[in-house]
């Protein structure tokens, strides 16, 4: 509006003056205008400038808190400071992998004897899976796995079929499934087999037909009586009903795969190259964020400038509380672990966070369960919410999220 009356009051000045004939009056205007914009345009854009400059200032920053985080998260549980090797002599016979818990070390024995299996029950043959084979008559059939209660299915009179029993059985969801399989001679077999190993899973059938008249309760069709694994471990005899073992050695699991008697060997022992390796990644994570902090705030960047955030109190109070819980007592300091310089962590004169690794290498060697809690608070996904002993990992995390996060300072 204001643009509009200025132009209209500037052609009426020309005309007034009669200097508007022969003169390029819209070129006049317009260098009026702009003359009279130039100053608020300027102001406009050293702000819009100004904007960007911060915004891509935060961004890095941000990136660097990220990376640092992520370096956090190999230390923040418990279960993930378990730096472990396994050896396995015979991975043919026994093969052992690591589950989520921490690893016990040590040496084990161990020799299979007898694999677990499920209890399979099958019908006779017949030449077709939908056709009737009761003689037009109805049959019951009772079935139990286990101590579970038993559950009877009823097939009417035309209808006592290798489908039709599959089917009534795999509604019960009872622990045990049914199928009809096409054996390659033109014939089909009904087999019902427990969704479980184990003498504790075995399955008893029943019907009220004489003879049954799909021969599934004849003692010869128990093709595969369900039978427990049995095996020796440091010696002593003892059974499951599962070939996966995951009770014997604390935080491995066992899956018996050949019942040969063939001894096999498992080792379990720390590693502390694992954990000296993560210290080292979080150490040039912190570096890395303090070298992007210091370039943004600092007053005369590696460009002769002053950095996008210089003198924003904000993140020169973020890097004090960084630097801080790199150089004070732990939230889980132990009795020989108290700070990251009891296991080698220190800054330098330059301020730069560094690893002597003989003296990480003794904390590990000599305190692992120390730098563990030092790092972990011996707590496995941990929530970011309310007051808790986190260990430094945690403590870190929750920081760095409540600066990211909804209303933080990012």
């Amino acid at each position: 509006k204001n643009t509009l009356l200025g132009n209209t009051m500037a052609v009426d000045y020309l005309n007034a003056l009669n200097a508007g004939s022969g003169m390029d009056t819209k070129s006049i205007v317009d260098a009026i205008v702009g003359a009279a914009k130039a100053p608020q345009q300027d102001f406009i854009d050293r702000r819009k400038d100004a904007a960007e400059v911060e915004i891509s200032g935060l961004g890095q920053l941000k990136s660097a808190m990220q990376t640092l985080r992520s370096a956090m998260t190999a230390l923040n549980d418990a279960r993930e400071f378990n730096f472990s090797t396994l050896s396995n002599s015979n991975p043919d016979n026994i093969y052992a992998n690591f589950t989520t818990g921490s690893a016990e070390a040590g040496i084990h024995e161990l020799s299979v004897s007898q694999l677990a299996r499920r209890d399979i029950h099958v019908s006779d043959p017949f030449a077709s899976a939908t056709d009737d084979q009761g003689g037009n008559v109805a049959a019951s059939y009772t079935f139990t796995v286990g101590s579970g209660e038993a559950i009877t299915v009823t097939l009417d009179a035309g209808e006592v079929s290798l489908s039709n029993l599959a089917d009534a059985i795999n509604e019960e969801a009872a622990g045990a499934t049914a199928r009809v399989i096409e054996l390659g001679d033109g014939n089909y077999r009904l087999f019902v087999e427990s969704d479980q190993s184990g003498t504790a899973n075995a399955i008893t059938l029943t019907t009220t037909s004489d003879p049954d008249p799909l021969g599934l309760t004849d003692a010869g069709n128990n093709v595969q009586p369900a039978q427990d694994a049995e095996f020796t471990y440091n010696g002593v005899a003892m059974s499951r009903s599962s070939n996966q073992v995951t009770d014997l050695i604390e935080g491995v699991q066992l899956d018996l795969m050949d019942d040969s008697g063939t001894s096999v060997r498992i080792e379990v022992a720390q590693d502390n190259n694992g954990a000296v390796t993560a210290i080292e990644n979080l150490v040039a994570a912190y570096n890395a964020f303090e070298s992007v902090a210091k370039e943004l705030t600092s007053l005369e960047n590696e460009d002769g400038e002053a950095g996008e955030l210089y003198g924003d109190s904000a993140i020169r109070a973020l890097r004090g509380q960084f630097r801080a819980m790199f150089l004070d007592e732990g939230s889980m300091a132990g009795d020989n672990i108290t700070r990251m310089s009891d296991m080698g962590v220190t800054f330098d004169r330059y301020g730069v966070l560094k690893v002597d690794t003989t003296l990480l290498a003794d904390a590990l060697e000599n305190h692992f369960d120390e730098v563990k809690t030092y790092f972990t608070a011996n707590t496995d996904d941990q929530l970011e919410i309310g007051v808790a002993d986190r260990g430094l990992s945690g403590d870190i995390m929750k920081m760095i999220d409540d600066y990211l996060g909804p209303g933080g300072l990012m």
